[in-house]
């Protein structure tokens, strides 16, 4: 039985006021705070208006390097090729080729294989229910199985969908969140471990600390929570602060803004960005941050960081890409210029076990924005090394495990690329056949979702997506065979 827990210590800071941002009680990404009326729908980014690009010829302003990264070359790739770029035979993946999950569920966006288990994969859906699959290489939709059914609110109630999922790790565990802003932990096989006390607003993110032994939680309240996910306690409660370096003390001239996205640094630190355009270093140790930065102009919709090379990247509105090489400690960031508009994922390239360099040569991240761009930078010298062109503003991207592929979404469609020449390899669109000349000739509820996310399993031979037609399709995009011109690659692209 799961145990409902209270918690030990409170928030220093006040909640944030939304109204201060949206004019109305929108709460962050889009999402209201108290629920939509006759339907929660799950929380994701909006797609973000366009925002001028950076100039390149503007001299150094708050502490950025007065010459910004450039790009090498500044290759030109359209559709994923270019002159002296090797093209392979694009293959296009369709829903008879894909193993099909959740027929019976409501709205499926979200999806996570199991970081240990190649075969067994997470989704959620909003009909309150969060599943776990058994996904043999050589399933079909008919004969996949479902191990266990993990229920959140079995009622009619707005607020019931499960709005967030990760496993933990070392996949034993797995934390899930719902609109009504509680967070949950389970064991793999469904067992409830803990109900944490709830958010003021959906759970947005979850994101767990390499041992496990803490989570962390983040709501459209704009606080991040971070959780003993061995005694089910609040370890504390934080909000992003700008002011004062960053201390979140309102005395000392500290103002609370809306957290946006989180990510672990340490065992003990993690980094929070927030609406304002800040981006600050935290400790289980401190209910304030240890330093901030506001060299963003504008929100900041993401941050990843990088064990690798030991750096922090981070997206925002402004278009630009910034790389904090020593978080911890008050440094200016240096500045990866390109996009033109919003920046709304960010991914760094698995380091391949085969790797014998401990520290290898390049460092690749790749940026996603609604210019309709995917950037591949090398961060060590500074430069984009590729650049991947959609038809439309991308919303999602992944590296596979090994890292020579990178799937990315765009309008319900989903691209492989060669991660290396920067060739399409696969085409998978979700709504074939309810597009004439790139427009949607039938109407329905799952229009406007996309694709809610994109998962690799561990051996990175399939890909789950959800969202689209509102399931999750399980995707093998194996090797093709035959290299064919840039013309003949252009002629098989999805019309």
């Amino acid at each position: 039985m799961g145990v409902s827990k209270s918690p030990t210590t409170t928030s220093t800071t006040t909640q944030t006021n939304y109204s201060r941002k949206h004019g109305r009680d929108d709460g962050i990404n889009g999402v209201s705070n108290t629920g939509a009326t006759g339907g929660g729908g799950t929380p994701h980014k909006r797609r973000k208006k366009a925002v001028p690009g950076p100039d390149s010829d503007t001299p150094m302003v708050g502490g950025f390097p007065e010459t910004p990264a450039t790009v090498a070359e500044e290759p030109r790739v359209t559709n994923g090729c270019s002159v002296g770029v090797q093209v392979e035979n694009t293959v296009e993946i369709t829903a008879e080729d894909s193993v099909i999950l959740g027929q019976e569920d409501k709205s499926i966006l979200i999806c996570a294989w199991n970081p240990t288990h190649p075969t067994v994969l997470a989704t959620a859906s909003q009909d309150s229910i969060a599943r776990v699959w058994n996904v043999p290489i050589d399933a079909t939709s008919s004969t996949v199985t479902q191990n266990k059914v993990i229920l959140h609110d079995p009622s009619n109630s707005p607020k019931r969908d499960v709005t967030a999922i990760r496993w933990s790790p070392q996949g034993d565990l797995i934390a899930t969140g719902s609109y009504d802003g509680q967070t949950r932990i389970w064991t793999a096989d469904g067992l409830l471990r803990y109900t944490l006390p709830p958010h003021h607003g959906p759970v947005i993110a979850l994101k767990w600390n390499k041992s496990a032994d803490t989570l962390l939680s983040l709501s459209c309240d704009g606080k991040v929570i971070a959780w003993d996910a061995l005694t089910g306690d609040m370890r504390q409660s934080f909000e992003q602060a700008i002011g004062d370096q960053g201390r979140g003390d309102q005395t000392k001239g500290g103002q609370a803004e809306a957290a946006t996205d989180m990510d672990w640094i340490s065992g003990r630190q993690f980094a929070i960005c927030g609406n304002g355009g800040s981006v600050g270093i935290y400790d289980l140790d401190h209910d304030s941050s240890l330093n901030t930065n506001t060299s963003h102009s504008g929100e900041v919709n993401c941050l990843v960081w990088d064990e690798c090379s030991e750096r922090l990247a981070s997206g925002g509105e402004g278009g630009d890409v910034l790389i904090w090489e020593k978080p911890s400690k008050i440094l200016q960031p240096f500045k990866l210029q390109g996009h033109t508009e919003a920046v709304v994922s960010l991914c760094w390239q698995p380091i391949a076990s085969s790797s014998s360099s401990p520290q290898p040569a390049r460092r690749i991240l790749a940026s996603a924005s609604n210019d309709c761009q995917v950037r591949l930078w090398d961060v060590l010298s500074k430069t984009c090394i590729n650049i991947l062109n959609s038809h439309d503003p991308v919303e999602k991207i992944s590296f596979s495990p090994s890292g020579t592929r990178l799937a990315s979404s765009a309008n319900s469609k989903v691209t492989i690329w060669n991660a290396e020449t920067g060739a399409i390899t696969h085409v998978y669109d979700g709504l074939k056949g309810r597009r004439k000349n790139g427009k949607m000739i039938t109407a329905g509820a799952e229009m406007d979702a996309g694709i809610g996310e994109i998962s690799w399993d561990k051996s990175g031979a399939r890909v789950a997506i959800g969202g689209g037609e509102t399931k999750v399709h399980v995707l093998t995009p194996a090797s093709p065979p035959a290299i064919l011109s840039l013309q003949q690659q252009q002629q098989q692209l999805p019309k």
